[in-house]
């Protein structure tokens, strides 16, 4: 069966107009949105769950798989021929951002007995950083598979799309979850959390303090969604990777995935970790 398969528009294109939102109804945004979510959560549930998907790659497989079918239908909602540029997956993680299954710190406390903070966002990021990892082998492997089946990459493969988003998500959970432990939680409903966390994962910098977190949703709701766009998109060039011949987008993909996950991880805890804010957890109570 021939996989499916949408065209990404480079960043220089002219950028996703609203009429190419409109073209998508809410139920298949809603779709691809709690397919995300819902793949997130069977990675990262837990270290037993994250452990167990970067032992067997099938796990990772699945869940993409899940994600690859989500998009594509949304991307057929939208019309025949419709662009997925870095608009449309900009659009996608906002929508999944209020979804994901984000622990508080009381939560993750209890899953991670005896451990001090540095030593929790130790253990946070090496395991956002294996499940991206292991997101990307199993991309890489899907594409090894079926490489002898495209005739170029002009029409970049809609798995491209679902592993960018994927790995943006896990780390968007990651991003959330640093915050927490730091005591570093945003003010707002979790719309606002979600906003600010998303201009976090953007900017690859913490938040501190209330001022500046209200400064960054404010530039994410109007100049900041430019800026989403091209972290969505300068991530799919990335990815591209995984897309070698052979099983060697596999390797590239698992050691760059896992590469900037953790990045990612030491870039927060160096701003967090300055001067953490002492915000209340939901579980834990005044500090």
């Amino acid at each position: 069966m021939p996989r499916p398969q949408v065209s990404v528009s480079p960043d220089s294109a002219p950028a996703a107009s609203p009429e190419e939102a409109s073209a998508l109804s809410a139920s298949a945004l809603s779709k691809a949105a709690g397919a995300l979510s819902d793949a997130v959560a069977r990675l990262t549930g837990g270290r037993a769950a994250v452990d167990a998907a970067d032992d067997d790659r099938s796990g990772a497989a699945s869940a993409l798989s899940g994600v690859v079918s989500g998009l594509a239908f949304a991307v057929k909602a939208g019309g025949k021929g419709a662009l997925v540029g870095g608009g449309f997956l900009a659009e996608l993680l906002a929508t999944t951002a209020t979804r994901l299954p984000l622990r508080d710190k009381g939560t993750l406390l209890v899953q991670h007995p005896g451990l001090d903070t540095e030593e929790l966002a130790d253990s946070l990021t090496a395991a956002a950083a294996r499940v991206t990892g292991t997101i990307g082998g199993a991309a890489g492997g899907l594409a090894a598979a079926q490489w002898f089946a495209t005739p170029s990459l002009i029409a970049v493969p809609v798995e491209l799309a679902a592993e960018t988003l994927l790995v943006a998500a896990v780390e968007l959970k990651l991003v959330a979850e640093l915050h927490e432990i730091y005591d570093a939680r945003p003010p707002g409903d979790l719309s606002d959390r979600a906003n600010a966390y998303l201009g976090s994962w953007t900017t690859q910098r913490g938040l501190r303090g209330a001022g500046q977190t209200v400064g960054l949703a404010g530039r994410l709701a109007s100049a900041g969604s430019s800026a989403l766009r091209k972290r969505i998109t300068g991530r799919l060039a990335r990815n591209l990777g995984s897309f070698l011949p052979f099983l060697a987008g596999a390797v590239v993909g698992a050691r760059n995935n896992s590469s900037g996950t953790r990045k990612l991880g030491d870039r927060l805890r160096a701003d967090l970790a300055i001067q953490p804010q002492r915000i209340p957890s939901q579980r834990l109570g005044p500090v």
